[in-house]
């Protein structure tokens, strides 16, 4: 598909380079808007955003342990131990040792947990059709496979 010649996006290098032009702020923009709002409901519930992410990954995993937690939810190992440290004091997750490896904390949901994911992902998921109003799904399909390339291509070695 050939490129839009009313529409140039430069490297930051680039002395033309435009900020608001850039996949990379606009991405930030999107994520701090879309967040913001979320952050304010999922903190009646005294849960925050990395707490969410944890309940989600193991409404889809059932269980995970702490390092796939911290992976997965896109925060550091200490961040995501305390943030598992709460769920768990707030009664919606429960942690055991592995059978395989003692070392090794394995999570899960409760009950409880479910049921406060459940009641949270309603109010994300009017924040998400918000988002997304007015975008088709021929977009949102094209949009999440280039973010994927995205990932993939800054997933390899650094560029120092």
């Amino acid at each position: 598909m050939a490129r839009n010649p009313d529409f140039e996006v430069t490297s930051p290098a680039d002395p033309e380079f435009k900020l608001t032009r850039s996949p990379f702020y606009l991405m930030a923009h999107a994520d701090f808007k879309y967040h913001e709002d979320i952050s304010v409901v999922l903190g009646r519930r005294s849960v925050t955003k990395i707490m969410y992410r944890i309940l989600t990954v193991l409404r889809e995993r059932k269980v995970a342990n702490v390092g796939e937690l911290a992976d997965l939810s896109l925060s550091k190992r200490p961040t995501a131990s305390r943030a598992i440290d709460r769920l768990e004091q707030m009664g919606l997750v429960e942690t055991i040792a592995s059978d395989e490896d003692g070392r090794i904390t394995e999570v899960s949901l409760t009950p409880k947990g479910s049921e406060i994911l459940g009641e949270l992902s309603t109010v994300v998921g009017r924040q998400f059709a918000r988002a997304l109003e007015g975008i088709s799904d021929r977009e949102i399909e094209g949009l999440v496979n280039t973010l994927g390339k995205i990932v993939a291509n800054l997933n390899k070695l650094a560029i120092e």
